[in-house]
């Protein structure tokens, strides 16, 4: 063993090297990682974490620390040596204990370093000594080496033992278990005992190294999880009518009208006037926005050569009819294009199948078979389709009735778009996709008559920049016309929403009912799910309307509906970009619409390392960035290491 003198001379002069290079080699490197199972809460955050800064320690290769794990001696003897600072080791000819090579071990040095110092003795056995790397070391021979590590120093016994379970005659390490009590390295237990048989565990490796070298300060790394977790329910805004409500509420025997009532509080159910054309964008705006289309008429009719027969119109500015029309049939391919004119004036250019082109400065009209506007005689069933240059759909649906309105709205609007005009009750509403229509009666005729109550009050309005009162997605109702309507084999599945929606007509198709606040139609909102209960619509929008009512929706909540509970990831990434921070530690949820447990959040807040909060509000806004739009019921964020 070496002279106790110059070791601590050589751990003074290192303790004064690290006390002037720590604060800038801090500052100037980043952190190091922190361990994914060492929480904020544990007990020993900053001794581990000096622990793994002064690189005593490196973890396992999963990010773990593993703090309950016991250590073995030939591990704590790794550790003293790194806690050294890694000095060189003049490796003897033969190893000191005989069940030690520098083949069956990867701490062969650190063992041969402790022994040279004297801190390890081993065990005397016949033909030798033993180290025994592979034991747990115990708290008393733990207490023992590091006593001898501080080159044994003197230690005033007490009169009584400072543990319960200590005295002079039952342990051969009393004054090394004493020293540990004077000098704060260890306290015991709370009940007064040391255990000085129990293994030594990492946490406590941790925790004594730490106290022996003076506690010194330690800043902790901020624990940014790799993810977070997101817990909600439900699908949609949360006004008005739950679809999946109305469909429970239909299966456990309510009628249409009672599903209305419960979810437009204080209404009526009554029959309207509603024979009127509507007009609904299918291409041009939002993601269908292109300056070309291709225009297609099929036909499943038995009719091979004829089939599928069509017109189509050309109008320029000012002029009172069309200047020019084309006819044609089945499967031919038009190309419709929007071609901007050398003084920047915009046109539709036709081209046909075999090259002829057309232009028109205004709009074009365009009828087929069986339709109220061309040949309604037929018997054939043919249906229009957009498809893109390539091939695939353009639009969501296929058209089989009214017709079809293509226009370049205005030079400020500069976009191709076609428009479906179509009856109401007998063309339009049928193409709605807005519900399975393999549900319940009861619940497809309540879709029916809030789908024409909401179209009714939309075509109060008319937009020429879409050349619609409605759009065919979500911004108004999603609809698909003959592709609805044909559902399932021989229109099985179609068959059965035509019937709901006929069953809430009257007077031949011409009136239709809707839900009505007083003598207005209301304003019937509706979504997917919800979280159990709707939302008042001020709270999710700003308009007070009375019917709009926050009202328990269980129904939501049954097994049938795949969003009763969904979960989301969020990567750290993701988290920052959303909030606007650096990083991102933990989301919560800080305001709801109201102390229901069941109630939508209206702001989120993120808070990053730093301390720094950011939160977003509005039920809308949340789900739309927070939760790739699901729903604003959102339940718990949990932070993923």
């Amino acid at each position: 063993m070496t002279s106790p003198t110059p070791r601590r001379l050589r751990r003074a002069v290192a303790a004064a090297v690290v006390a002037v290079m720590l604060v800038p080699a801090m500052a100037a490197a980043a952190a190091p990682a922190r361990f994914t199972d060492v929480p904020d809460s544990h007990a020993f955050l900053e001794e581990i974490t000096w622990l793994a800064q002064q690189e005593i320690t490196t973890g396992y290769s999963d990010g773990t620390f593993r703090p309950r794990s016991e250590v073995t001696r030939d591990a704590f003897a790794a550790f003293l040596y790194r806690l050294d600072g890694s000095p060189t080791v003049n490796l003897p000819a033969d190893s000191p204990f005989t069940d030690i090579t520098p083949t069956n071990t990867d701490f062969y040095e650190e063992i041969v370093w402790l022994s040279q110092q004297g801190i390890t003795k081993g065990w005397k056995v016949n033909g030798g000594t033993e180290f025994r790397p592979f034991d747990t070391i115990t708290r008393d021979a733990m207490a023992a080496f590091l006593y001898r590590y501080k080159d044994e120093p003197s230690v005033t016994l007490p009169s009584s033992s400072p543990f319960v379970d200590i005295t002079p005659t039952n342990t051969e390490f009393y004054d090394a278990i004493v020293w540990l009590d004077k000098t704060g390295i260890s306290t015991g237990w709370s009940d007064g005992t040391f255990r000085p048989f129990d293994g030594v565990t990492r946490e406590a490796t941790a925790a004594f190294f730490y106290r022996l070298e003076g506690s010194p300060p330690v800043v902790v790394p901020a624990n940014i999880p790799k993810s977070f977790t997101v817990k909600g329910a439900g699908f949609g805004h949360g006004v008005g009518m739950s679809q999946y409500g109305a469909q429970g509420m239909a299966v456990d025997g309510y009628s249409a009208d009672d599903i209305l009532k419960h979810y437009y509080r204080g209404t009526s159910v009554s029959s309207v006037n509603s024979d009127k054309e509507i007009k609904t964008e299918i291409f041009g705006s939002g993601s269908d926005s292109r300056d070309r289309v291709v225009m297609v008429v099929r036909s499943p009719g038995s009719s091979a050569t004829t089939g599928g027969q069509w017109r189509l119109m050309f109008y320029d500015e000012g002029d009172a009819g069309e200047h020019t029309t084309w006819t044609g049939k089945k499967d031919e391919k038009l190309t419709i294009i929007r071609d901007v004119r050398p003084n920047g004036d915009n046109e539709i250019v036709v081209q046909r199948a075999d090259g002829t082109r057309q232009r028109a400065t205004r709009q074009l009209q365009f009828h087929w078979e069986g339709t109220g506007f061309y040949q309604s005689a037929s018997s054939e069933d043919p249906y229009v389709q957009l498809l893109k240059t390539n091939g695939d759909r353009a639009s969501h649906g296929d058209y089989r009735h009214g017709r079809m309105v293509i226009r370049i709205p205005s030079e400020t609007y500069p976009r191709l778009i076609v428009s479906n005009w179509t009856e109401l009750n007998s063309e339009y509403l049928y193409g709605i996709a807005e519900m399975p229509s393999s549900w319940n009666p009861e619940a497809l005729k309540a879709q029916a008559i809030v789908a024409r109550g909401y179209a009714l009050r939309n075509m109060q309005t008319y937009s020429e920049n879409c050349v619609c009162h409605l759009y065919d997605d979500t911004r108004s109702q999603h609809f698909t016309g003959w592709r609805k309507e044909n559902e399932g084999t021989d229109a099985y599945y179609g068959k059965r929403w035509v019937s709901a929606v006929d069953a809430t007509t009257s007077s031949g198709g011409r009136d239709g009912r809707v839900v009505k606040s007083g003598s207005a139609i209301a304003q019937t909102y509706y979504f997917s799910s919800s979280g159990g209960r709707t939302e008042n619509s001020e709270d999710i929008w700003t308009a007070q309307l009375s019917y709009l009512r926050a009202v328990d929706d269980p129904w939501s909540l049954e097994s049938r509906n795949p969003n009763r509970a969904w979960t989301r990831s969020l990567t750290q990434s993701q988290a920052a970009s959303i909030f606007g921070l650096s990083n991102v530690v933990s989301i919560k949820v800080t305001s709801r619409t109201s102390d229901s447990s069941m109630a939508a959040a209206t702001k989120v807040t993120a808070t990053s390392s730093t301390g720094q909060t950011k939160s977003i509000t509005g039920p809308e806004t949340i789900r739309s960035r927070v939760v790739g739009g699901k729903s604003p019921w959102i339940w718990s964020f949990t932070a993923k290491y």
